[in-house]
């Protein structure tokens, strides 16, 4: 070597790691000067590992661009990581990036796109694009497109957006090319579509509403979802910084789902919107008031002196129900809040509230009146419920803020000592939840006396002693920070240190909990200094325990407290062993000092290298006092004691070593693994770990993986599977891949298929694919597992060409087996996402097409794709096979055929296998699966109505009506979707009414009215009309409606008919958006005439829905039509009529105009009407 060479290595050989890539950097600065960086770069790159690593380092600092252009991407992933670390830094020509591309293993394709996207070298990732698009796939190609302009991206975008992994990206840089897609797929889209959509995409559409808040918010109200995404809520206040009245009203609109669970609005945007302070906030709050929680957090968003006038506005006009009240009574100004406590505490006696629901709403109410209350209910019996008002008598004392209160409540709480424990838990839960500014000096005695009992108590549970702890914390943290204005602070301190050090005494471990989260920014200072009184008097007395728990507590805070740190190497010098491990944790956890300090803990104690958190610096960053652990002579002491064996130390930073370092370490691991005294578990561990040791472990780990587990050692199986599964970790993984695979057809395939999984990753191609292909013509034994994961490389590994002639050879050899055809299937339909064209393309359809007549798993595996999955062109192709597997007969089928074939029924249908359960259940998925589909290919909508209204088939026809219905109902055009003349659902609906005046197979032995059976089920799948003020958006009542006047036709169908028009009768289908819910109600009792028997179940049905659905929005407009119901006179409207009286009246808590219209209809002419008022109760005596 060159005496530079030499001299920089002599240099190197003392120093840190970081030290190391310091000098180095030095030095190549030097030889840049001189001119000897090419040279000395050249010698170096030809020696080892380490030597190349030194190479890569100074190539880069001293900006030698050749080199590190012909090792973009070099083997070693050091090298390959500072040369791609070039491509942002220097003139890297475009034509060396290029050129690495050239047979690349995916792990460096991988790398080298993001350091593309990385440097931000735009006309070299449009080039990449074109080409990885051709081949590899447009996924791989879609990942270079944030980077590209935004023309090129505007062109793109469409064609490749079914492969975009990461839209966020793309968005952020390009968001005008993403919002215009979003705007086109989303106006081609059918609106049950929309909701899928909107869950793939949200996050893309959320990322640009920052800086194009407008387009955001256009897009929303023209084809928003119904449930507001997570990351679109996350984004609101780029919406409502934009224009707050056009969030509010798309936020309230009625065109909107309401999901029964629905998360609240981030604290953030309510803020916003209230700062914002426009006349749609009103509306907002009116939205909430039926959900609680949500009128709550919006309450709270306000600043007190707004809250009262705002909740008046927001409840004008309704009569909120109790739950509201109980939500937001603790946020009111405190008149306010006891004037709605004297109001609502009668009024919930008498609605029958549940009785710890008033004592809740008391407590929010004046101290002196709910005081007696609540003190007699804790004589209750039940101790369950003696645990519910515990909590409650604390709140009411909370809200007082009154110091008597709070001794008043202390004296009470003695009598906990003779509770069970869950009443003392939820007691003690309750008080540690009060604000420390409430107790003062006089509170100690009763504390201490409340603290000892507790603990001391037989039944003492974990709950009991974390409720104590969490007391003794907060009165702790609140006097030592001085947030408490109250005399009597050194007292309350004292008091919570005992409490600590007795609740440690009981359960050995001091906890302070959290502080470093619940602390404001410097009050651990104040913290400090007021305890370091008893820190210092502890720790002379060699009890670091405090202190241990307090630095723990504090988290990052510590780092920051010189004098803390001080008391943690005191800890080192004078404590046990115990606070030695602790301190030395704790002292290494500031990054900035911990470099220094390994080494000053190493000279008070050697064998201190042994611990974790030790050898973790060691490893990774003073890898100069790596000998400490793994030199020749063990470092015994207390902590390595002599006999004792030497662990192992972790080696994910093996690279940063020293080449005798890794020699030695190596070593070590070679006598572990081969030492028999040891478990067989500790010996596999270091055969794992030796392998990844640079040059040495490749070596290693093929010797031990090539064991022979003939030999009957019972430890031979475990070692050899251990070192196979640890190969490609070695730093050549490209070369254990022929090793890994000739196992795939032994006993060992179970560990070295998974394993050749990670090996491949680092293969090139070409010699990928000659391997794969051998697993799957044969040439190679392999078990169906190897096979199977042999097609997974395949397809995710190869160019899209090769990938495809290897599938449909493997799919095509005879005697393969079904699953690995499953698997070939489902890839290819991969491929083909992946974007395959040409001659790929062809190769993929045919395979597809031969899977659709071929055994039931290859056919399950076709339906795993999704649309949304596959380029737009190859949608209709798809769409043709899944229609052909729906139309396939069944052994389940009538053998003869009565009538012309099934559209697309394979001939191969009656061969061998068809008949089996594994064919019946493809089929059904495939029919299950067709209403994605059948936007592409409309024409495949005739196999649907054919398995509803032919009575041969009898396997798919309850999975066809309900395609059906979803269908009709999904927005779809004419003639897959609505209910007019031509369209499926009309013509299907034809023929079933048909069928059934025909009375086919009446009360048969095996059937019985199969044409009415399959009817009444298509029609209970039809939805409920859509709540939406937006009559294009309602989908569901035109289908509803025109089967309605369909049934009409035969009057054995009353009852579906019936059934139709009472969803479209429902109050959640909308009348409150339209004045026609009494005509609506009027043509229901008219489909009831001379049906009493009918007309009593219908009822009774619209009833519950109304009892169980939402509150209606006008229910002006259904107590109209109750009116209009009675005033008809009949039976069946007078019925109706108490229905929606008894349904909705209980929902708003009887007004006077319901309870008007009820005792009405009580009077109505006929006897059944009468009779069903009476039976509803406005008030329970």
């Amino acid at each position: 070597m060159s005496r530079s060479v030499n001299r920089l290595l002599a240099e190197l050989k003392p120093l840190p790691y970081g030290n190391r890539l310091a000098r180095t950097a030095k030095r190549a600065r030097e030889w840049a000067e001189s001119g000897e960086l090419e040279a000395v770069v050249g010698e170096l790159d030809a020696g080892t590992p380490y030597e190349r690593h030194v190479a890569a380092l100074a190539a880069l600092v001293g900006r030698h661009t050749d080199y590190l252009a012909e090792h973009l991407a070099d083997a070693d992933p050091v090298v390959s990581g500072y040369a791609l670390r070039a491509l942002r830094l220097l003139p890297i020509p475009d034509a060396a990036v290029e050129a690495a591309y050239d047979d690349a293993p995916s792990h460096t394709r991988r790398r080298l796109t993001r350091a593309v996207v990385a440097a931000h070298r735009t006309a070299l990732a449009e080039r990449l694009v074109v080409r990885l698009r051709a081949e590899w796939g447009e996924a791989e190609a879609a990942k270079l497109l944030p980077v590209c302009s935004a023309e090129f991206v505007a062109r793109l975008v469409p064609e490749v957006a079914h492969a975009v992994e990461s839209w966020g990206r793309v968005a952020r840089r390009h968001p005008d090319a993403v919002l215009d897609h979003a705007a086109r797929e989303l106006a081609a889209q059918p609106l049950h579509l929309r909701t899928q959509w909107w869950q793939r995409h949200a996050h893309a559409v959320a990322v640009t509403a920052r800086t194009r808040p407008e387009r955001v918010l256009t897009l929303l109200e023209r084809y928003g979802p119904g449930e507001l995404p997570a990351p679109l809520r996350d984004r609101l206040g780029a919406l409502v910084a934009a224009d707050a009245d056009r969030t509010v009203r798309w936020l309230v609109s009625p065109d909107r789902d309401r999901p029964r669970y629905e998360p609240l609005l981030p604290r953030s945007v309510l803020r916003a919107l209230v700062r914002a302070d426009r006349p749609s906030l009103v509306d907002l709050g009116r939205h909430a008031l039926a959900r609680p929680a949500h009128l709550a957090a919006l309450l709270k968003a306000m600043p007190p002196s707004r809250r009262a006038g705002f909740l008046d506005a927001a409840r004008a006009g309704a009569d909120p129900r109790g739950d509201v009240v109980l939500a937001v009574l603790p946020l009111l100004p405190r008149e306010r809040r006891w004037a709605e406590v004297r109001r609502w505490v009668p009024r919930g006696r008498t609605e029958e509230w549940l009785w710890w629901e008033v004592l809740e709403t008391l407590a929010e109410g004046r101290y002196e009146e709910a005081w007696p209350v609540l003190t007699a209910e804790l004589g209750r019996p039940d101790a369950e419920e003696r645990a519910l008002v515990w909590p409650i008598l604390v709140t009411a004392v909370r809200r007082s803020g009154e110091r008597a209160a709070v001794a008043e409540l202390l004296t009470l709480m003695l009598r906990l000592r003779n509770e069970r424990d869950p009443v003392r838990a939820a007691a003690l839960g309750a008080l540690a939840d009060l604000p420390p500014r409430l107790f003062a000096a006089d509170d100690v005695a009763s504390l201490d006396r409340i603290v000892r009992d507790a603990l001391e108590a037989r039944d003492s549970s974990a709950a009991t002693r974390a409720a104590v702890r969490r007391l003794a914390v907060a009165v702790l943290a609140a006097n030592a920070a001085g947030t408490t204005s109250r005399d009597g602070d050194a007292a309350l301190l004292a008091w919570a240190l005992r409490a600590v050090e007795r609740i440690a005494g009981h359960i050995a471990v001091a906890d302070l909990g959290p502080l470093g989260r619940t602390l404001r920014r410097g009050q651990e200072h104040q913290v400090f200094d007021a305890l370091y009184p008893w820190l210092r008097a502890a720790c002379d007395k060699a009890d670091h325990r405090l202190l241990l728990a307090l630095t723990g507590a504090l988290g990052r805070r510590a780092r920051h407290m010189p004098a803390l740190q001080a008391l943690l190497a005191e800890a080192l010098e004078y404590g046990d062993d115990n606070a030695f491990r602790a301190a030395a944790g704790l002292w290494l956890d500031a990054p900035a000092t911990r470099g220094e300090r390994v080494e000053r803990i190493l000279a008070l104690e050697p064998s201190a290298a042994v611990l974790p958190e030790v050898r973790r610096v060691l490893t990774r960053h003073r890898t100069d006092l790596l000998d400490v652990l793994i030199g020749r002579k063990p470092p015994y002491g207390r902590f390595l004691t002599p006999g004792k064996r030497r662990p192992l130390p972790p080696l994910d930073d093996v690279r940063r070593w020293l080449p005798h370092q890794q020699e030695t370490v190596f070593a070590m691991a070679e006598r572990a693994a081969a030492d028999e005294s040891q478990p067989v578990l500790a010996r596999a561990a270091a055969v794992r770990l030796a392998v990844h040791v640079p040059v040495r472990g490749l070596g290693f780990g093929l010797r031990w993986a090539a064991l022979d587990t003939g030999t009957g050692s019972a430890h031979a199986v475990p070692l050899a599977e251990a070192a196979l599964g640890a190969l490609p970790y070695t730093d050549r993984p490209q070369d254990t891949l022929p090793v890994l695979l000739a196992h795939a057809g032994d006993d060992r395939a179970r560990v070295a298929v998974y394993a050749a999984g990670r090996a491949a990753r680092f293969a090139a191609p070409s010699e990928l694919a000659g391997l794969l292909a051998e697993l799957l013509d044969g040439t190679r034994a392999a078990k169906v597992t190897g096979r199977k994961e042999a097609v997974r490389l395949a397809a995710g590994l190869l160019p899209l060409r090769e990938a495809a002639a290897l599938l449909a050879a493997a799919y095509r050899r005879p005697g393969q087996h079904p699953d690995v055809q499953a698997a070939v299937v489902a890839f290819a339909a991969g491929l083909l996402a992946r974007g395959a064209t040409g001659p790929a393309a062809h190769d993929l359809w045919s395979l597809l097409a031969e899977a659709v007549h071929g055994a039931p798993q290859s056919r399950t595996a076709l339906l795993r794709t999704t649309p949304w999955s596959l380029p737009a062109p190859h949608r209709p192709h798809y769409a043709r096979l899944v229609a052909d597997i729906a139309a396939t007969p069944t052994d389940a089928d009538d053998a003869e055929p009565k009538g012309p074939e099934m559209p697309g029924a394979a001939p191969e249908a009656a061969q061998d296998g068809v008949g089996s359960d594994a064919v019946r259940s493809a089929v059904r998925a495939a029919v299950r699966e067709l209403p994605r589909w059948v936007a592409y290919a409309p024409e495949a909508v005739g196999v649907l109505s054919r398995a509803v209204t032919d009575p041969r088939v009898r396997a798919t026809w309850a999975e066809a009506a309900q395609a059906v219905a979803r269908l009709a109902t999904s927005g779809l055009p004419h003639p897959v979707g609505g209910a007019a003349p031509g369209s499926l659902l009309h013509g299907t609906v034809t023929e079933l009414i048909v069928a059934v005046g025909r009375g086919e197979y009446d009360a048969e032995a095996d059937r019985d009215l199969p044409a009415r059976r399959r009817l009444v089920q298509l029609v209970h799948h039809l939805p409920r009309p859509q709540r939406s003020a937006d009559p294009a958006r309602d989908t569901v009542r035109p289908v509803l409606t025109a089967l309605a006047a369909l049934l009409a036709a035969e009057p054995s169908l009353a009852e579906p008919r019936v059934w139709l028009l009472c969803r479209l009768a429902d109050p959640e289908a909308g009348p409150g958006l339209s004045p026609d819910a009494g005509g609506r109600l009027l043509a229901l009792a008219d489909a009831l005439a001379g049906r009493p028997a009918l007309a009593v179940r219908t009822a009774a049905q619209l009833r519950s829905d109304l009892m169980s659905g939402r509150t209606p929005e006008r229910p002006d407009l259904l107590l109209d039509a109750a009116r209009r119901c009675a005033a008809d006179g009949g039976t069946a409207a007078g019925l109706l009529a108490v229905a929606v009286l008894d349904g909705v009246g209980v929902r708003l808590r009887w007004p006077e105009p319901w309870r008007a219209a009820l005792r009405a209809a009580r009077r109505h002419p006929d006897s059944d009407v009468r009779d069903a008022a009476l039976e509803v109760t406005v008030a329970h005596e």
